[in-house]
């Protein structure tokens, strides 16, 4: 019997939906939702939505898709898709991952960062476990083959026991933040507690967030935080605003160092000094994974080995919600001075608003 084939659709046809592949500049696609559906042999896109009708038709023109709706709620209605990617903005996604599943879909790929707040991020959750649907979360390295090899090479003691990890990104604690706390959560487990703070005044207001009034609702900025994740490992975050692009991540062991990134990849192990007599220093080593993936249709692969449940879920809203805690827990300590939170977290209403 041959494999079957799933209908797609999109909500939201913005960058990351498809016009990342659009970029002269970018080599490596697909690197977008569209772009990954339309190469994976067992998916078809059949709609999608967008609240402006330019980005709509302009969907429209490159896919040869008929079905475009203004009204996603209207889409889901009348298209019946088996995937939706919910590629529109943080404070959005609730909702329309909410009515998703209540309409039927089967298989969510949802953008970062998953929620604004754990109670939205719960409610989800609790609606994929009840209606038996499969989400996958956009951190888009838990499907690289670079980041899986270096947690293999973590694994086997390569650098030894690992004492401690810097991570640089440009942005925001939420917004990009989160795709490096699900990285070190790969890497190295849950965290135990959290001690930051952020770049400037970012209350904006209390809100009426999801059932409950009052809730603190910040906006999301930049700032640094150190990490004691509970199998004793520390990692400093720098956060900061920057005038260019940066994510990388520096892991030191008791053997060695590894130091990867966007567009890096470096592995040190201890050796015999070359200069100095008696003296043990770091050595590169040439090392990289055999086979390089694109993580983008492997994502697509796996969501629907998920509903065919023929995988565990590697990226999955609990995921998901687990690296949205920690930016969340950041902002609670910045509340507080600075002072030191513990998760998980007590505070399950506290909301950023990120792209």
């Amino acid at each position: 019997m041959p494999d079957r084939s799933y209908k797609a659709a999109l909500i939201g046809c913005g960058r990351v939906a498809w016009l990342l592949d659009e970029d002269p500049l970018v080599t490596h696609k697909p690197c977008s939702h569209a772009g990954a559906y339309r190469e994976f042999e067992r998916t078809q896109i059949i709609a999608a939505a967008d609240t402006s009708a330019e980005r709509a038709h302009a969907f429209s023109k490159e896919y040869g898709i008929d079905g475009i709706y203004l009204d996603y709620r209207e889409m889901l209605e009348e298209a019946r898709p088996d995937i939706v990617s919910i590629c529109a903005y943080a404070p959005e996604r609730f909702d329309m991952v909410c009515d998703s599943i209540k309409k039927g879909v089967k298989g969510i790929w949802c953008e970062k960062a998953f929620a604004t707040s754990l109670t939205e991020a719960d409610e989800m959750i609790r609606l994929c476990d009840e209606y038996n649907a499969d989400l996958i979360v956009s951190h888009m390295r838990r499907w690289s083959s670079e980041y899986q090899f270096a947690k293999k090479l973590l694994s086997e003691g390569e650098i030894g026991t690992p004492i401690s990890v810097v991570c640089h990104f440009s942005g925001s604690m939420i917004h990009t933040g989160t795709h490096a706390f699900d990285v070190l959560r790969l890497f190295f487990g849950d965290v135990d507690w959290v001690e930051g703070n952020l770049e400037s005044d970012t209350v904006v207001s209390h809100h009426r967030a999801f059932g409950s009034t009052g809730d603190l609702v910040m906006r999301d900025t930049g700032g640094y935080a150190l990490l004691f994740f509970r199998n004793g490992i520390y990692a400093t975050i720098h956060g900061d605003t920057k005038g260019y692009f940066l994510f990388e991540f520096d892991i030191m062991g008791t053997k060695g160092r590894l130091r990867m990134g966007n567009g890096l990849f470096e592995l040190y192990q201890s050796g015999k000094s070359k200069t100095e007599s008696g003296l043990t220093e770091l050595h590169r080593k040439k090392t990289s994974p055999k086979r390089r993936n694109n993580m983008w249709i492997s994502a697509v692969e796996h969501l629907v080995d998920c509903m065919e449940e023929k995988a565990g879920n590697l990226s999955g809203p609990r995921d998901g919600r687990a690296a949205l805690e920690i930016a969340l827990a950041i902002h609670q300590s910045h509340n507080s001075g600075g002072e030191r939170v513990h998760l998980p977290l007590e505070n399950q209403t506290l909301r950023v608003v990120s792209r």
